[in-house]
């Protein structure tokens, strides 16, 4: 629910066509998060590495976002 939030007030100012990766990190994430709940079904997966995994696709999307900004700019 809070990823979904964060997204739709992302989309509202406008941050979402700032950063070109950042649309792809969130939804890489949604699918790592619904894959890490299936999986808990079966076996016990500890919150952190969840958190942590979908945090680390954020923080990833958003760096090459960065990147590719400058990039951009210099070419």
């Amino acid at each position: 629910m809070y990823v979904r939030s964060m997204t739709i007030m992302l989309v509202e100012k406008g941050t979402l066509a700032q950063y070109r990766y950042l649309e792809h990190g969130a939804f890489y994430a949604i699918i790592v998060l619904s894959v890490v709940m299936f999986a808990q079904s079966f076996v016990h997966i500890p919150e952190v590495i969840t958190g942590l995994g979908g945090a680390a696709l954020i923080g990833v999307s958003f760096w090459s976002s960065i990147r590719w900004n400058r990039h951009s700019r210099q070419g």
